[in-house]
């Protein structure tokens, strides 16, 4: 199955979320969280390796990222509050030593704060997210990843978002 395959599905799912009513996230503090809404292209570089199991000589790990408004209030796993989007990924990180959860749809939740400040959690729902935290800048967010596993595991390094 190539790469593109892959998101045939993906106009769906964010027809079905984008289907979702409730409370508006504008209300919630974020500044014109629209912003954040759409298609990214992901580029994260490792840093910081798993202890004994990553190289950080490892080349970038590139991905995608979708994002919609979150129209119902509540909170979701993965980020403290609520989030201001939710959204889906396709991203391999196994260059890096670790792997998402396989066999379900790769999720996300995002929280714009603020006019620049961005959290994304992927895979919240799973044991072991990866956290994203960075600056949103025009059409792109740049800033630092990490993933943790145990209390004396975990990989770390930095990533870029342009929106697609």
């Amino acid at each position: 199955m190539s790469h593109r395959t892959r998101f045939h599905p993906l106009p769906a799912l964010l027809a079905l979320l984008a289907a979702c009513g409730g409370a508006s996230a504008r209300g919630m503090g974020a500044d014109r969280p629209e912003r954040l809404d759409g298609r990214w292209a992901l580029v994260l570089r490792l840093e910081e390796p798993i202890q004994l199991r990553g190289d950080t000589a490892a080349g970038p790990v590139r991905g995608e990222l979708s994002l919609i408004d979150n129209r119902v209030v509540r909170s979701e796993p993965g980020l403290p509050g609520r989030p201001t989007h939710y959204g889906v990924y396709a991203a391999d990180f196994a260059p890096f030593g670790f792997a998402a959860d396989v066999g379900r749809v790769p999720t996300a939740v995002a929280r714009l704060l603020g006019a620049d400040s961005v959290e994304i959690a992927l895979d919240p729902e799973g044991e072991r997210a990866v956290v994203l935290a960075g600056r949103l800048s025009g059409d792109s967010v740049a800033g630092h990843w990490r993933y943790e596993w145990g209390r004396a595991t975990g990989a770390e390094g930095r990533f870029v978002m342009r929106r697609r």
